[in-house]
């Protein structure tokens, strides 16, 4: 048999976890029954970076980056570049992720040309609007894929999905990959003799807001409960000028530049959650945050906000806690006590926080999409 022909279409490349769960399903694809090619709709023109095209090149798969902006004078040559895709490749299956190309490439069927099924997926959550426009979207997608149970129910309360449409497939780790650090030295290097040190492993932008982060610490201080041994990492690419001058404010406000460092992102993550004692993500919305899995494949409990536990991975001191989300006094108590443990009880949680996250291994995920785009 020939195989399957897909066309993932997908808003960006960049380092974020939408993109890193994509590219980990398009190269574990069986090659002998699937063909994956893909298109990314914008890049640098929206200041964004290229961090998974080599990736994808190098396992084989054929990428094309339009680098178009999410502007209306730009849908139209848009729409026609993913049209003149479809044509070229000719795909039995699209597999759209994330808004922006879900609604191309809904309206791409309403275009002549070679026909196709059509999955669409999001790996956040959905606000009001987005909801609304799934309402009346919806109809044009043969399948509606949901990384988290709390997204499918939204789907289906809120934006009148019919059930038999929606396929919860969560997400894929690839768990031996975070069971050790590539950079073992890392944290004597940059936080020596750091009895604490925690890290948000989060693009810098609104979503994630890291600032809540320096607004918690920056609290600690206030009631002289931070320890002059701890220090906190925030590690993702800057994605927002608004959030990143929020958080660079914070600090400065709380005089925590010694105590908040703000690193570039990486493409070894492993490496600084090993460097870890801890992790924190407080983010507004999420899905299943791939950053808290990959926290816990290597041993590390986290400290999310109930936003960022849509998914229910953390389960409350035994991976982690949980946090109200936005609460920034709340966060503050969460820390205080979490540094306040002794030194044994973060090491004590590592089984059960690896075992956690092996209930989210790769070829799990990648069998299942496997399946679903041999069914549509």
């Amino acid at each position: 048999m020939k195989p399957l022909r897909i066309l993932v279409c997908i808003d960006s490349l960049t380092g974020g976890g939408a993109q890193r769960q994509t590219v980990a399903l398009l190269k574990g694809l069986d090659r002998e029954r699937f063909c994956p090619s893909v298109v990314s709709l914008h890049g640098a023109r929206m200041g964004l970076t290229r961090q998974f095209v080599p990736d994808l090149q190098a396992a084989g798969i054929p990428v094309a980056e339009l680098d178009r902006r999410w502007h209306w004078t730009e849908l139209p040559g848009s729409l026609w570049a993913l049209h003149r895709a479809r044509r070229e490749f000719r795909p039995e299956v699209i597999h759209s992720i994330s808004h922006h190309c879900n609604h191309l490439t809904r309206a791409l069927r309403l275009l002549p040309g070679p026909r196709f099924r059509l999955l669409t997926a999001i790996r956040t959550e959905y606000n009001a609007r987005q909801l609304r426009n799934e309402r009346w979207e919806q109809r044009w997608s043969d399948a509606i894929v949901c990384n988290s149970p709390s997204m499918a129910a939204l789907l289906r309360d809120r934006a009148g999905v019919p059930p038999a449409r929606l396929h919860y497939i969560a997400n894929g780790l690839d768990v031996s990959r975070f069971a050790r650090s590539p950079d073992p030295g890392l944290r004597d290097r940059l936080a020596p003799n750091r009895r604490r040190l925690g890290v948000m492993m989060a693009r810098i932008t609104e979503q994630k807001a890291p600032e809540l982060l320096a607004e918690a610490v920056g609290l600690l201080r206030q009631r002289d409960r931070l320890p002059s041994d701890a220090e906190f990492w925030i590690v993702g690419e800057r994605d927002s000028p608004a959030t990143e001058a929020r958080l660079q404010e914070a600090i400065q406000r709380h005089q925590l530049e010694e105590v908040v460092r703000v690193l570039p992102a990486t493409d070894q993550p492993a490496a600084p959650l090993h460097a870890a004692d801890f992790t924190i993500l407080f983010s507004l919305w999420e899905g299943t945050p791939n950053a808290v899995l990959e926290s816990l494949a290597a041993g590390r409990p986290a400290i999310v906000s109930a936003a960022a536990n849509a998914s229910e991975v953390i389960r409350e001191g035994v991976q982690g806690w949980v946090v109200p989300t936005s609460n920034v006094a709340a966060l503050a108590d969460r820390l205080d006590a979490v540094l306040s443990l002794d030194d044994a009880a973060l090491p004590a949680m590592a089984p059960a926080c690896r075992a956690r996250a092996g209930e989210f291994d790769l070829p799990t995920m990648v069998a299942r999409y496997e399946a679903l785009y041999t069914e549509v």
